[in-house]
């Protein structure tokens, strides 16, 4: 009888377990997480950025982004990042329907509108608040939705940044392999640089399977110029990031150049570096549509490459009057 009234028991437990949680269960609130349409990052070709009353917008054109109205180059990491981030977003939680939206920095004053365009279609729209606690996820309402949620990822960090950030650094480049001119005006003299191939080892029929071609660079009047002097003038020269972009109308007051180079390969390179100006050293370059703010470690390195190269002119001259 003991063992009876024991599973009696043991039974009437979990009866009431199961009433428990059944009632239990209909006190909770039920929703669902809106479910985003499928967008591919290669499908954007814009996106509008707007933020108490201003909008930033990036397009796409002959598969490189820039942005609108100047035609700026955008940094292509900074918006590959983007369209990633637009086309994986994913709603992972819902925070509030309260309609109060000062604490998530979803309010007017404080809300980025984002939208992403495929052609004319808008293809994804969400207004975004601050990054949430978790530093990876941030607080956004959908179109006709007064609910906020949890969206995936740092949001902010990339579609609040200011425009100049967005930017393109780079004001020149180009492969130093295929240079094989370099023209130097400095302090009024001037200095043209050739690169010639050496001549073939006349003792071997054919040149050896992979042979690397070798070269030369001369100045006027057949000097030889050290490899070891232009080879890393020209690398340092190959990537040059700037440290600012000045404003535009600038351009047409900057005359005179301290330093102006012209190189030419493939295509004509061109670099111009004024006199400094206060902290800045203000340069214009064929790779940039705005003037700009060379940086000074890399002047100081350039110079002592040109007063090498311009050095090895100076004796020539001398040996050659």
């Amino acid at each position: 009888m003991k063992v009876k009234k024991e599973y009696i028991l043991l039974g009437l437990l979990i009866v009431s377990s199961i009433f428990y949680l059944v009632f239990k269960q209909t006190d909770r609130i039920h929703y669902t997480l809106p479910e985003l349409k499928a967008l591919k990052a290669d499908d954007i070709t814009r996106i509008e950025i707007t933020r108490a009353g201003k909008t930033t917008v990036l397009f796409k054109k002959d598969k490189a982004w820039h942005i609108s109205p100047n035609y700026w180059r955008a940094d292509q990491t900074k918006v590959s990042e983007m369209l990633d981030k637009l086309s994986g977003l994913t709603v992972t939680d819902l925070v509030s329907e309260s309609k109060s939206y000062d604490r998530y920095q979803l309010d007017d004053n404080n809300k980025a509108i984002l939208k992403a365009f495929s052609g004319n279609e808008i293809t994804r729209e969400l207004s975004m608040g601050k990054t949430a606690p978790t530093n990876s996820h941030t607080y956004i309402r959908l179109p006709g939705d007064n609910k906020v949620y949890l969206a995936s990822g740092d949001l902010p960090r990339l579609f609040k940044a200011p425009t100049v950030e967005l930017r393109d650094m780079l004001v020149l480049g180009f492969a130093s392999e295929q240079i094989t001119s370099i023209e130097i005006l400095r302090a009024g003299k001037s200095t043209v640089l050739t690169k010639e191939a050496l001549p073939a080892d006349k003792s071997q029929k054919e040149p050896a399977k992979g042979a690397v071609k070798l070269f030369t660079w001369k100045i006027e009047k057949g000097e030889t110029v050290d490899k070891a002097i232009i080879d890393p003038f020209l690398s340092g020269l190959s990537r040059v990031y700037c440290e600012k972009y000045l404003d535009d109308g600038m351009k047409a007051s900057l005359v005179n150049p301290a330093i102006s180079l012209k190189l030419k390969g493939a295509k004509e390179y061109t670099l111009s570096i004024f006199e400094k100006t206060g902290e800045i050293i203000p340069a214009v370059s064929s790779g940039s549509e705005s003037p700009f703010v060379f940086p000074g470690y890399k002047l100081d390195t350039l110079k002592k490459a040109l007063d090498e190269i311009m050095g090895k002119q100076a004796s020539n001259e001398k040996k050659h009057p």
